[in-house]
């Protein structure tokens, strides 16, 4: 496996989800705020690069090498939130927004992070089976306006703010949890439901 070109895939799809939370937090309407947000994401699968809630959904069907890919998404992904959360001092209402995901109790920033992670799964195979990103402009609104939760934005947020606790560490990580388990329940359902042909 090629590091170099991995981790630049990485940190090139931390920094799109940053400019994604830069957009969604220098909008004061929501709604427009959430729409605007998936420029991220849009960029991410039309270059390619390599978002660890867009890939993970897809383990049970990778290889060897692509799983190490997309566990080393991970932090690649954060360092593309760091460098873009510290380029520019904190944006609109971060620290409320952080101070909230703090403030959230365990169980439902898992909870919070498995339905993100069903919406992220689906958008992402609507572009890959469909070619188009009608899924990543419905899904993506809808997982914010419903305060569910994605570890990689909330990597940025934290950054953005300074905020670089333990405490914060483990909201991450916990969600981060949350995204694979929910990205995983429609292809593991599949495995029942769509069994594979002989």
């Amino acid at each position: 496996m090629k590091l170099l070109p991995c981790a630049v895939r990485g940190v090139l799809a931390g920094l799109m989800i940053s400019i994604g939370g830069y957009v969604y937090l220098g909008c004061e309407n929501r709604v427009v705020g959430a729409v605007f947000f998936t420029v991220g994401l849009i960029t991410i699968t039309l270059f390619g690069f390599d978002l660890y809630t867009g890939k993970i959904g897809y383990r049970l069907g990778q290889s060897r090498q692509e799983r190490w890919q997309t566990l080393l998404s991970l932090p690649c992904n954060a360092v593309g939130c760091l460098a873009a959360g510290l380029a520019r001092q904190p944006a609109g209402a971060v620290l409320a927004l952080c101070e909230a995901r703090l403030a959230k109790a365990p169980l439902t920033l898992l909870v919070d992070g498995i339905f993100c992670g069903i919406l992220i799964f689906i958008c992402v195979e609507i572009y890959k089976t469909r070619g188009t990103v009608l899924g990543i402009l419905i899904c993506i609104p809808t997982f914010i306006l419903c305060g569910f939760e994605h570890s990689i934005a909330d990597i940025f947020y934290f950054c953005n703010a300074r905020i670089f606790s333990w405490q914060a560490v483990l909201v991450v990580l916990l969600v981060a949890l949350g995204n694979a388990l929910g990205a995983l329940i429609i292809p593991a359902a599949r495995l029942v439901y769509q069994p594979k042909e002989e």
